[in-house]
């Protein structure tokens, strides 16, 4: 199963960080894998919300079914997607309190027999970089 984790620290406090991740409107400025929606979006994002997003990864469009699984502000914010081929995905962001700012943790994680061989190990060489590519650009809006 593909995983990815990134972390960076932030001088943002979990409050300005989880206003702009539960945002739907905000996600095109911070998540570059992002490449529309589809359908209903809700306003803000909490447990149990779902929502239709465009992605591209791996150069490769699909279209994901995301269901807010926990939205414990401003703390954890965890999303389960369903994708094409049977792929199942996870998101999570962990936010902690750290010196002079927040610890952001960013984790995916992906399942399905499409994700077998080769193929998990392009996914975690194309989606770590995609992921802190957003986590950075994230952070950056907070501050």
């Amino acid at each position: 199963m593909p995983k990815v984790s990134v972390s960076t620290v932030t001088k943002a406090g979990p409050e300005q960080i989880w206003r702009v991740l539960v945002d739907p409107s905000r996600t095109p400025e911070w998540n570059s894998m992002h490449q529309g929606f589809t359908g209903d979006v809700p306003e803000t994002l909490t447990e149990g919300s779902e929502y239709k997003q465009k992605v591209k990864l791996m150069g490769m469009p699909a279209d994901m079914a995301w269901r807010v699984v926990t939205a414990d502000a401003p703390k954890h914010l965890e999303q389960a997607g369903d994708g094409p081929m049977g792929v199942k995905a996870k998101n999570r962001f962990v936010l902690e309190p750290a010196e002079g700012g927040t610890q952001v943790t960013y984790d995916m994680e992906f399942l399905g027999p499409a994700l077998n061989g080769p193929m998990a190990a392009m996914l975690e060489k194309q989606a770590g970089p995609a992921a802190k590519q957003a986590l950075d650009k994230l952070t950056e809006l907070a501050e």
